[in-house]
This record gives C-alpha cells, structure tokens and sequence, in this order.
C-alpha cells in the first residue's frame, strides 16, 4: 500500500500548487514593500479635479469664516448624491481638526504610523489605503499653510491594487522566473533516482551481478531515495531482479562445474582403456585410429579443463581476496615471459607499463592479459604491442597485433564462450573458443570493461579498462 503523502502523483500535484504560490508571493510581498515604502499611485483626473474643487470651496469658505467648526458640507454643497467621498482637514502635526463626518478611533490611531506620516508630506496628490479606509490628497489649503485637506471614503482594499505596483513585464520576469527554478528543481528531484537507476542498470551490465541500491541502511548514499514510495519500489524491484539473474548464473555455472567433474572420471577412464589398447595391441593398422582417439580425448579433457576455470574463477578469487598492485610490479613478469616467446617465434613484441595502482584479483588479472596477449601471438603476422594509460579515473591495457583480425559484426561475439571466427574455424591456430570468454569474466570480476576494435591497417585491438585507486 503506497502512502499518499510519499505517493510521486501527490508530490507533482502539490510541487504544482507550491509553485504558484511561489509565484503569487514573490509578485504580492515586493508588491506589498514598495507600497509600504511608496505608495506612490497618481490620482486620475477625475479624482484630481475633485479634490481642486473640494480644496477650492474650503479656501473660500475659511477666507470668510476661519473658525473650521462652522466648515459643515451643506455649506459646501458636498453632500450631493454624485459625490463618493467625506472631508477631513490635518495640521502639521497630524492633528485632525475637523471632519465631514465621524472618523473611526483606529484610523485616528494610524495617523501615527510612518505611512501616513510620507503621504502627508507628499509633494503631489496621490491616494492609499489605510484601514480600509481610501485617502486622497493631501492639499495644502492657501488660507491657512498648516491645514492639509484630505478626501476619504470607506472602501476595502483590492488585490488588483497590490499587484499594480509591479509593471507587466516585472510579473511575466517574476513567472517565468520562479517557474524555471521550481521546474528544473522538480525535474532534478526526479532526474536523480533515474540516474542511480540508471548507474544500477550499467554495472549489471557490466557484470557487477551484486550491485544494490541500498534505500534501507541509514548509512548507504541512497537513503535518500527512501523518500519517494514509487521509486523505493522500482529499487526493490530492481533488486530483486539482480538477485534473482546472480542465483540463476550462479545456478548455471554450479551446474557446468558438476557437469566437468563428472566429465573426468570417464574421460580418464577412456584414457587409460586407450593406453592399454595401444600397449597390447599388435595389429598395426589400427595405430593412426590410436592416435585419433588419443588427440580427441586431449582436446575434451582440455576444453573440460577450460570449463571448469570459467565456472570456478569467482569462487577462487573471493576465496584469494583482492589485492593493491601497480600495473608495472603487476605484468612485469608477465610482459618479459611474452617478450621471451616472441623471440622464439620472431614476432616484435613491444610494452609500456606504467605506474598506476589498482585493486584487482590478481590470479583473474593476470589470466585475462595472458590469454589475450597469447590470443595476439596466435594470430599475428609479425608484431604484438601492449601499452597502459591512464584515463580520468581509469587505466586502459590496450593489446594489439597485425593479424588479419575479424570482421566488424564479430566483434562482439568474440567474449562468448566456445565461439570461434570462421578464420579460426578453417586455419590451424583455431583455439577452443574459451580464451576470450575467461578473460571477459576475469575482467567482470575486477570490475573492468573489455573492449575490441580492429587495428589499422589490419589486425585486432582489445582494450581493458581498470578504476584506478
């Protein structure tokens, strides 16, 4: 049963709604700043003309009579249906001193607030909005310097009013903005488990049949994938299906050792029942068939030998344990016993080591570069060459030779156990077609990489690839 709160819908859903949010407060709280800070909205004409008109009537009413008690808006003819608004004069001390009407306690008591103290010192006539109350003005009034007129109304702020602070092209930034980050926040968030995943998915396939995204141990780097429920069950799904290929090779691979060891004891049976026949036998004419049978037997105790190396390599190499070695104290001994028969057979045979370190089983090491560089001495017509280098966080073991090499789509079937090229079907050098395929799972369990590619003009490359430490 997945949660909803870990479900990867649910979380989509609410990174969708969160980003608007985002959104609206990123316009709405510099919106909200600006107008604390400003406030600076001009009035239109109509409200203009108004408050000229209002500020006009007071002068000349206060020209006559300068007591502002007897200032009522009969006189002043403002109490026409068509006019929105009340009255109100301040001092310079943001003082009211009267009123059309009666004014509520908690807009008096805002008249302290810094504000109101910057629209009243305004330069020009503009309006805001204060506890819910909308002003307009102030005008200094020309018959008494100290009075300022103000036009109110009751009237709840609009959000449309808030974002009008911002221009246009600040929200479509602002959207766009926000949107970016928060999407490619989301897509990162997804990104990152695919990408493990599909790390996972490489190493398998490079052999690393025990490779596991650990979501469980509160010490394991993936933990932190443990927060998504579809991702921590693709993970253990992924798991399992690792597990359950390791226990089905391991399975094949225990069943092609009983198979050679069971191979043995008739194979050295028809041996020995050979080597009496040829001991007792008399007639002549059956020697050749001897032979046939004596070579015959050879080749399938060497191919059950070789069977039996490829099915037990991992098994002796963990029972070994790794090793640290640098690549020149590694295949030293290994490129001299080479050079050694290249002379015997007159082929140039040519090696550059160099001193990288790598943790390595070293009997699986040393088996795969033997069996590759004899596979190079099999085919090649007149020079071999083996050469390191190191690479980012790697060291690359290129063996090459001259030989006719092996056609393009080949290539890749060459690490297949007893496959052999139609070449080496036909000619005499024509091996079992295990030698390649120990090297490739030597080279698995040192978590290496073999490749091949032809050589030019002619020829074979194979590249191992080691992680240096």
């Amino acid at each position: 049963m997945i949660n909803p709160i870990r479900s990867f819908n649910v979380k989509v859903l609410g990174w969708f709604w969160l980003t608007l949010l985002v959104c609206l407060l990123s316009i709405a709280i510099p919106s909200f700043i600006l107008q604390q800070l400003d406030d600076d909205d001009h009035l239109n004409s109509k409200e203009r003309r108004l408050l000229t008109s209002v500020a006009e009537r007071v002068d000349k009413h206060l020209s006559r009579h300068q007591d502002p008690e007897r200032l009522n808006t009969r006189r002043l003819n403002l109490l026409d249906r068509n006019f929105p608004y009340q009255m109100m004069i301040v001092d310079n001390d943001l003082k009211l001193v009267m009123a059309s009407s009666p004014v509520r306690e908690h807009l008096l008591e805002r008249f302290e607030s810094k504000r109101f103290w910057y629209f009243m010192q305004s330069d020009h006539p503009r309006h805001i909005n204060l506890e819910w109350t909308k002003l307009i003005g102030p005008v200094t009034l020309t018959s008494n310097a100290d009075w300022k007129l103000i036009l109110w109304r009751p009237e709840r702020p609009r959000p449309s009013d808030l974002f009008r602070m911002f221009p246009v092209w600040g929200v479509l930034a602002v959207f766009l903005v926000v949107t970016s980050v928060m999407s490619w926040l989301l897509v990162r968030s997804i990104a990152r488990p695919l990408t493990r995943l599909g790390q996972a998915f490489n190493a398998v396939g490079q052999g690393q049949l025990q490779h596991k995204i650990d979501t469980e141990s509160p010490a394991s780097p993936d933990r932190q994938y443990a927060a998504n429920t579809q991702f921590a069950r693709l993970f253990a799904q992924f798991n399992d299906m690792t597990a359950r290929i390791a226990a089905l090779i391991q399975n094949q691979k225990r069943q092609s050792a009983d198979i050679s060891h069971e191979l043995r004891t008739p194979l050295t049976r028809l041996q020995m029942t050979l080597a009496l026949l040829r001991k007792k036998s008399t007639d002549t004419s059956i020697a050749p068939l001897l032979e046939r049978a004596e070579k015959e037997s050879e080749l399938l105790n060497l191919h059950i030998q070789r069977l039996s190396d490829l099915t037990t390599m991992e098994a002796r190499a963990i029972q070994q344990g790794r090793q640290r070695f640098t690549l020149e104290a590694l295949l030293t001994d290994l490129c001299e016993d080479a050079a050694f028969e290249a002379k015997a057979s007159n082929i140039a045979w040519h090696h550059t080591l160099i001193d990288a370190s790598i943790d390595v089983y070293e009997e699986p090491m040393l088996t795969a570069i033997e069996n590759v560089v004899r596979n190079a001495f099999k085919y090649a017509n007149s020079s071999v060459s083996l050469t390191c280098e190191r690479t980012d966080q790697r060291v690359v073991i290129r063996i090459s030779d001259d030989g006719p090499g092996v056609e393009s789509d080949e290539l890749a079937c060459l690490t297949k156990a007893f496959y052999r090229t139609d070449s080496a079907r036909q000619g005499e050098t024509g091996g079992l077609g295990l030698g390649l395929a120990i090297a490739a799972e030597a080279v698995r369990l040192n978590n290496g990489t073999i490749q091949f590619a032809l050589n030019a003009p002619n020829g074979l490359v194979v590249s191992l690839s080691f992680p240096v430490v």
